[in-house]
């Protein structure tokens, strides 16, 4: 038997599992092209050497109320792996840990885990330092407009600090090229600025351009609030750090998306007859292991998909596009908060547009974010832990914890092909870069 290693569970229970295959199958497995994982000394000279700055110890100096703003348990950042690096800067600046704040970016992904928190976090940090996830309910203020007509409401943690910086990563994202960078910041922004941001802007309908007005937006709400540096890791398919960016990241991170963009790219698995994409790192619940979907939207119409998926959080949550909404339900939602994004004068120039049966308008077409992958019949999803809660059904898709099941699976829907599969597995399929139709931003949660 052929025997593939790679990871699930992020932020739970991350630990290596294994997929066997008969010695007959073609079995290919895409890894990611990353460098060797940075030492620690790498790490310091990065982070004392940051573009574009001065080095932290230095920025901190004389700060009494600074913020550390980090993503949340939907990335897969290994912030565990910086934050200790970062606190002896602040040491070095002669300010006490207890006085540093660290700001979860939750956007709109609700309440977090604490113990998924501790592990991503670290043990220093959350015993030293305060920690603060943020609501985007509630707790926010007003600073002012963009240039695009975006109302900033930001954490008032931010609004309060003499110092913010972040720790983020760069990750494929359908809507602006690539997350990372100042889209940190919309993780702590209040609804009303990020359904601005979501519903005013045209997507860049998955692929890697940077060059958008959704990223200009931010970029200007980033200088808004002083989030100025930034922190930015990539890692390899075993969350190991294997770059570091640091300082100015209005100045670096075209070339951090340069790097993410070369070397997590991959073949596309157009003759498979099976697919097998890994969501870790972004497994942690079934709302995010949606970005995993590219390589199974690229699989031929009859291939065999099979998503690998720990799904310790269930199906998660998404304020915006939460996945069981039923469609109905969600087009009428979207459609009314991309009403509530729009002054009145544009509204009236949408109706008119409806009453004279010109061509449909963005708000009138909301982005159906429940779809199965593109061409799928059937999508399964293997759950190599038992004894966690099961998911609810869904129309499309099989969830089993055997690995067995999903071979009987294979052998049975595609026995027209004989003892010789072409199976292609992508071990960190979300974190992976590969063109693929425009279609394939509809299966991606935000």
């Amino acid at each position: 038997m052929q025997k593939i290693e790679i990871r699930t569970g992020i932020w739970y229970n991350d630990h290596p599992i294994h997929l066997t295959f008969p010695d007959s199958w073609d079995v290919v497995t895409h890894w990611p092209n990353t460098p060797e994982p940075l030492t620690n000394e790498e790490i310091t000279q990065r982070i004392n050497n940051p573009v574009g700055q001065r080095p932290l110890h230095e920025l901190a100096k004389g700060k009494m109320a600074p913020v550390i703003i980090v993503d949340d348990l939907a990335r897969p950042t290994p912030v565990f792996s910086i934050l200790p690096f970062l606190l002896e800067q602040f040491r070095m600046a002669g300010v006490p840990l207890n006085a540093i704040r660290i700001l979860v970016a939750t956007g709109t992904h609700g309440e977090q885990n604490e113990k998924g928190l501790a592990n991503k976090i670290g043990k220093e940090a959350m015993e030293s330092c305060r920690i603060i996830v943020h609501d985007d309910t509630k707790h926010t203020k007003f600073v002012g407009k963009t240039s695009f007509g975006t109302p900033v409401y930001v954490n008032r943690e931010v609004a309060s600090s003499d110092l913010v910086i972040g720790v983020g990563g760069v990750y494929p994202q359908h809507t602006v090229g690539f997350g990372g960078g100042c889209k940190l910041a919309l993780g702590i922004l209040g609804r009303k600025s990020i359904m601005h941001l979501h519903y005013t802007h045209e997507s860049v309908d998955g692929n890697y351009n940077i060059d958008n007005s959704f990223r200009k937006d931010l970029a200007e709400i980033a200088r808004m609030i002083g989030l100025n540096t930034i922190y930015t890791v990539h890692t390899n398919a075993y969350l190991q750090v294997v770059s570091l960016m640091s300082g100015d990241h209005y100045a670096y991170f075209p070339d951090a998306a340069r790097f993410s963009r070369e070397r997590y790219f991959t073949e596309r698995p157009d003759d498979a007859d099976v697919v097998i994409a890994n969501a870790y790192p972004f497994d942690s619940s079934f709302t995010f292991m949606r970005k995993a979907y590219k390589a199974l939207d690229c699989a031929p119409a009859n291939a065999t998909r099979v998503m690998v998926a720990s799904n310790y959080e269930g199906i998660g949550t998404h304020g915006l596009f939460q996945h069981m909404t039923p469609p109905r339900f969600l087009r009428y939602r979207i459609l009314y908060r991309r009403i509530m994004t729009m002054e009145p004068r544009v509204i009236l120039e949408k109706i008119m547009k409806r009453l004279t049966f010109q061509k449909r308008t963005r708000a009138e077409a909301p982005e159906e974010n429940y779809k199965l992958p593109v061409n799928a019949k059937r999508l399964w999803v293997y759950r190599p832990v038992e004894n966690i809660d099961a998911l609810p059904d869904i129309e499309g898709i099989t969830v089993t914890s055997s690995w067995d099941e999903i071979m009987d699976a294979i052998s049975r829907e595609q026995s027209s092909h004989g003892a010789k599969l072409k199976v292609r597995v992508y071990p960190c399929a979300a974190l992976q870069c590969m063109d693929a139709p425009s279609s394939s931003c509809m299966t991606c949660a935000e």
